[in-house]
């Protein structure tokens, strides 16, 4: 197991530890107990990451996870799977690109504020547009 997953477990710790302390002293804040919550949440988050370092570093869980790196290594490069992701991810986009746009017609029936009317259109164009410019760079990669 790398040394990372340790490294990023001590570091979510104490970035959680920072927010949990600024969550309670910073009461007069609105945001006081979103801030708490995030914190905490970064501390199970480290708290599971040590674990998970630990738990396979150790001598007889070895081969298991090495079995396991071995078995996703293959995953990883297995073509058949590689053209499942890609064409679940085509068909999400397309999914997204309906549903943002039937969510933006029911807003702006339903007259929601303009600055969420502004921000769901703006990731309507922004989610077609970032379409268009991924395939024009893949379609020069190739």
């Amino acid at each position: 197991m790398k040394k990372n997953i340790l490294y990023g477990g001590i570091v979510l710790i104490f970035c959680g530890v920072v927010l949990v302390f600024a969550g309670i002293f910073i009461e007069p804040l609105k945001h006081g107990s979103s801030i708490f919550g995030w914190g905490c949440s970064l501390i199970v988050s480290g708290i599971f990451s040590i674990y998970k370092y630990y738990h396979w570093s150790n001598p007889q869980n070895k081969p298991i996870y090495e079995e396991r790196l071995k078995g996703e290594q293959i995953n990883l490069n297995d073509e058949r799977k590689i053209m499942l992701r890609q064409k679940s991810g085509q068909i999400m986009y397309q999914i997204m690109l309906y549903v943002l746009l039937i969510i933006n017609i029911i807003f702006t029936l339903a007259n929601v504020k303009l600055w969420i009317l502004f921000v769901l259109w703006g990731l309507l164009i922004f989610q077609y547009i970032g379409g268009l410019i991924v395939y024009k760079n893949l379609s020069r990669e190739i």
